[in-house]
């Protein structure tokens, strides 16, 4: 996945350089239906970033998802307030590039996972 963060943060327009410390801001759910709205290629570039952190939010970083999933419904009717949160989740990414899901087993309980629960027609395992 490094290789992949760093591939898409070079692509990334000067106005997304920078960190940020959280990926989305206390106004992430609000909507200004008075803003600007964004030019062809920003919004090219919008939809393009989005889906790659979608991928991204689904493999490895989860920390981002609640942020990926609003942007991911803005996507039709897109504004310069949309564009300014995608530019600070891509500087979250930049700040915690080295950031990633870690899962390990001690010596705490355990846990089971039936993969095929409630699939047969008796709709037992």
């Amino acid at each position: 996945m490094y290789e992949y963060i760093d591939k898409m943060l070079a692509e990334l327009p000067s106005d997304m350089n920078g960190v940020s410390t959280t990926p989305a801001a206390l106004h992430l759910f609000n909507v200004d239906d008075g803003a600007q709205k964004l030019d062809e290629d920003r919004a090219q570039l919008f939809h393009h970033l989005v889906a790659k952190l979608l991928y991204l939010s689904w493999r490895s970083r989860q920390d981002i998802q609640t942020a990926v999933a609003f942007l991911c419904t803005r996507v039709q009717s897109l504004d310069m307030d949309d564009y300014k949160k995608l530019a600070r989740v891509m500087k979250y990414i930049r700040g915690t590039k080295d950031m990633t899901l870690t899962i390990e087993a001690n010596d705490g309980p355990k846990w089971w996972v039936d993969s095929s629960y409630a699939v047969h027609p008796d709709e037992e395992s």
